[in-house]
């Protein structure tokens, strides 16, 4: 891992690691709090080194340094909750060949989570590969390093093992980072050094966190136009765009960038923003549809990652308004209050839930 400043994090994330790994190996970039005592105390083998705008030069100073056979990277923030450890270690077992190198790479889970876990984001990112030398991250921010992996040919499997990731929880600590990143993805694109729809898209996150919409939109329009039809960072976009737009209540330009039908919508967070499309145009059985079927979603690992239990608090949120405006009003608030229990206590609210509550309020479902 890479750290700086770490004093709140570190000593949490290297015991959740003390039965798993041969060796920590901790690459300093200049702490002052503290951080590297930690790491000593901790036991890892310290590196101090100089920060110089390159998360990808830093991570891998790290990688020449480990020895296992095996790498695993997690963020200072990061870590490997007790449940995951022995399907790890299991997992490591069944695929360290005797007497040659590890084939595969493997996509683990990180829940990005303000409640220790009881809701987050989850995300599958690449944080278990073999140690090559010709293994290494790339891009100055958000590094990564399946292209190396790629061009090596090392196949990429998916795992079920989850990481818990809680840097997000503090709202200012969350906008530093995204001051941080703006500023360095501006940089890059400034100086024309590895730039990619995803170098856009990322932009446009840390602008839309900080509220800076058009500047958002922008930049995803033109991470739509650098990645290729139909990848990830190209369908990611279009969601992101979306947002902006309606955030900036531009609905009828957001709703033409939008799947038309419901079966062709990918992402949980299509649905509400084609309800408030419906609704900003006064369509408000429409709206209703939509915000009804957001609750069928099923929870899994996003692109662009969100935390399901929170789209479905914004869509019963949106819910309650309506049956609230129609006169419903004690409907209205037992949807407030799903939404509440949902969004903080990590209560998911079901289609049958739903029908249930209809059903005793002599209320239909919309149409289908």
């Amino acid at each position: 891992m890479i750290v700086r400043n770490e004093r709140e994090h570190l000593a949490a994330c290297l015991a959740s690691l003390r039965d798993v790994v041969d060796e920590s190996v901790v690459v300093d970039t200049g702490s002052t709090d503290g951080t590297q005592a930690i790491a000593r105390q901790h036991g890892a083998r310290l590196i101090q080194d100089r920060w110089d705008d390159d998360f990808s030069r830093a991570r891998n100073v790290a990688l020449a340094a480990a020895r296992g056979r095996w790498i695993l990277v997690l963020d200072a923030d990061e870590q490997l909750p007790a449940p995951e450890r022995a399907p790890l270690r299991d997992l490591l077992r069944d695929h360290t060949p005797p007497a040659s190198p590890p084939a595969n790479a493997f996509a683990l889970v990180v829940k990005s989570s303000s409640d220790q876990g009881l809701t987050g984001a989850l995300a599958r990112l690449v944080r278990l590969f073999p140690n090559r030398p010709d293994v290494r991250y790339e891009y100055p921010i958000h590094e990564q390093v399946v292209t190396s992996l790629q061009r090596a040919r090392l196949p990429i499997l998916e795992s079920n093992i989850q990481l818990l990731h809680s840097g997000y929880a503090q709202t200012e600590r969350t906008l530093g980072k995204q001051r941080r990143n703006r500023q360095m993805l501006e940089a890059q694109i400034a100086g024309g050094r590895e730039v990619s729809g995803l170098t856009y898209f990322l932009l446009g996150g840390a602008c839309l966190d900080l509220d800076d919409l058009e500047a958002a939109v922008r930049a995803y329009r033109e991470g739509q136009l650098r990645a290729a039809p139909g990848s990830e960072v190209a369908r990611g976009s279009q969601v992101r765009l979306a947002t902006g737009l309606v955030r900036l209540q531009r609905t009828e330009e957001a709703r033409a960038g939008l799947p038309a039908a419901a079966a062709d919508c990918w992402h949980p967070e299509l649905l509400v923003l084609h309800g408030e499309c419906a609704l900003a145009a006064g369509r408000k059985e429409e709206a209703r549809g939509w915000f009804e079927r957001v609750l069928a979603w099923p929870d899994g690992a996003f692109f662009p990652p969100c935390n399901l239990f929170a789209v479905k608090a914004q869509a019963l949120l949106l819910l309650g308004q309506h049956w609230k405006d129609a006169g419903r009003v004690a409907l209205g608030v037992e949807l407030l209050r799903g939404a509440l229990a949902c969004r903080k206590a990590g209560v998911d609210f079901t289609p049958g839930r739903l029908h249930t509550l209809y059903a005793q309020q002599g209320v239909a479902p919309a149409a289908p």
